[in-house]
């Protein structure tokens, strides 16, 4: 594991200075607020998955910190969206609701789209959205993108009833499904041709996920902290 002598900086703003979450010490970035999923697509956009200059990207639910790297990455062809614009005030975010609006995308657009930890929230077919987002991808586009990830078992369960009533069944942040570990394959995996293991240290060096404060249980198996990186020609469907 990280030890005490590690030298721990933000690749995507450069702090030093990161401050512990519940059970999880020294995971969020003090500078910039950003997560070990969050700094795994730095990471990646860094290193294997560069895009060229001026890409064009797309990037859902924006995290702040990410949101700068991406704005600079892009040199002006970028855009933030999410259900709920007022949530990220600064951001330039558009509104856009996934389930309605995922089909008024213009296809072989995007190079990069990015979305983390949104899936897990919105209220219709999520294997569609995928579908349709990969759709937006140019020829060498990269869909980047995470999910929760408890446990071995997939659930998945849209319900009715009053937001009251869905927040007493799916907890406050409406967690509507989790992608079990033991079913990505049977699940994502049925969508796209991915590897069937997970190996971050195929992309970047040990020595850079522990400066990143990405702990070695991120580096290979599927976690809430996983990036999966596809494009269109790995749709299966």
């Amino acid at each position: 594991m990280t030890t005490d002598a590690t030298r721990l900086r933000c690749n995507i703003c450069g702090g030093e200075s990161f401050v512990d979450m519940p059970e999880r010490p020294k995971v969020r970035c003090a500078g910039c607020g950003s997560l070990e999923r969050t700094r795994v697509c730095a990471l990646r956009l860094q290193g294997d998955l560069a895009p060229r200059p001026g890409a064009h990207v797309l990037h859902f639910a924006p995290e702040r910190g990410l949101s700068r790297f991406l704005r600079d990455l892009s040199q002006g062809n970028y855009r933030a969206v999410d259900i709920a614009p007022e949530n990220y005030p600064g951001l330039g975010v558009e509104p856009f609701d996934l389930c309605r609006d995922v089909f008024s995308l213009p296809e072989a657009t995007y190079d990069v789209i990015v979305m983390n930890h949104v899936l897990e929230h919105i209220e219709c077919n999520y294997s569609a959205v995928l579908l349709r987002l990969a759709r937006a991808l140019t020829d060498e586009g990269v869909l980047m993108f995470s999910v929760p990830v408890e446990g071995e078992e997939f659930r998945d369960n849209i319900a009715l009833g009053t937001d009251a009533e869905k927040a007493r069944r799916f907890g406050a942040f409406r967690h509507y499904r989790n992608f079990g570990r033991a079913f990505i394959g049977q699940t994502l995996g049925m969508l796209f041709d991915m590897p069937s293991d997970y190996d971050l240290t195929r992309y970047a060096t040990e020595a850079q996920l522990r400066e990143a404060a990405i702990r070695p249980h991120h580096w290979r198996k599927v976690t809430g902290a996983s990036v999966f990186a596809v494009r269109r020609r790995d749709v299966r469907v």
